[in-house]
């Protein structure tokens, strides 16, 4: 997961109102199914104009079409990586911000790559891999070091910068209130940053793994909720298979060349990545909490 930047965390009030106006803007959350472009249909006949809804809230449509422009910059060609920095901080109100910096720290990884293994002529995936290593390295080489070290540290006085993806991962906000503003929009990247943050929860003075009723207290449950964080992502949009630099990184690194992050986690932990899913989805806030 990718670590936070330097904060200056807000008072618990104002926190709490981030969250609960990133739930009343960003609307229903995403389905689990990839998107599709809309059928053009004929307009309907008229018909006689409906009462005006005075409680409707002026502005309640869903942004998806930024949203999942900007998951798709997180597989556009390695090659065209200066390109896609550009797109997504063109858009920071949408969350662009965020995209730029994740984008930007595959320079970092790709500089303090250390291969341990030598090219498999045999292994195609490891050969993919290689290739994908090669366009990275084309991509970062369109910056300057002084450029993409200025994405990936997020400055003090910046902290969100009118982002509110970026404004969430570096705020302070309280359990429900990080909760809530993530059921409000569960965006991919978003989850894949905040990682544990999700689940921790202050139990008897002390900070615990918590989820549906469970404490992962002991060592093999806490590694299947980590293992589950790992995938929860995956199922809002993230694409982690052979694209995802998690998985062709660990490749390159001798970790094992897998098809995709579903294919290295155990079935608990995969069960589990699902039952997450499924309560930021229906907005069941209390099996988040204690």
């Amino acid at each position: 997961m990718a670590a936070s930047g330097l904060v200056i965390a807000p008072p618990a009030a104002l926190a709490l109102g981030l969250a609960l106006l990133g739930w009343a803007w960003w609307g229903q959350p995403a389905v689990d199914t990839p998107p599709v472009a809309p059928a053009v249909v004929a307009p309907p006949a008229a018909r006689p104009a409906m009462p005006e809804r005075r409680h409707a809230p002026a502005a309640r449509e869903t942004p998806q079409a930024p949203a999942l422009h900007l998951v798709g910059l997180l597989t556009a060609p390695e090659a065209s990586l200066r390109a896609s920095v550009m797109t997504a901080l063109s858009q920071p109100a949408e969350g662009g911000r965020l995209y730029a910096r994740a984008l930007a720290r595959r320079c970092a990884d790709l500089a303090g790559l250390q291969a341990v293994t030598a090219p498999d002529v045999n292994d195609a995936r490891h050969q993919s891999a290689v290739a994908r290593r090669a366009a990275l390295a084309a991509g970062c080489s369109q910056f300057g070091n002084g450029e993409w070290l200025g994405l990936v540290n997020v400055a003090a006085d910046e902290a969100g910068g009118g982002d509110p993806l970026l404004a969430i991962q570096q705020s302070d906000l309280d359990d429900a209130a990080l909760v809530q503003a993530l059921m409000a929009r569960p965006d991919p990247l978003l989850l894949d940053e905040l990682g544990e943050r999700l689940l921790l929860r202050r139990i008897d003075g002390e900070a615990r793994l918590f989820f549906d009723g469970q404490r992962f207290d002991a060592e093999a449950d806490r590694a299947t909720a980590q293992a589950a964080l790992r995938l929860l992502p995956c199922h809002f949009g993230l694409a982690c298979d052979e694209r995802d630099p998690e998985v062709w990184f660990s490749c390159l690194r001798g970790d094992g060349c897998v098809a995709s992050r579903l294919e290295r986690e155990p079935p608990e932990a995969q069960a589990l990545a699902s039952r997450l899913a499924a309560a930021l989805r229906s907005r069941d806030l209390k099996r988040f909490l204690p």
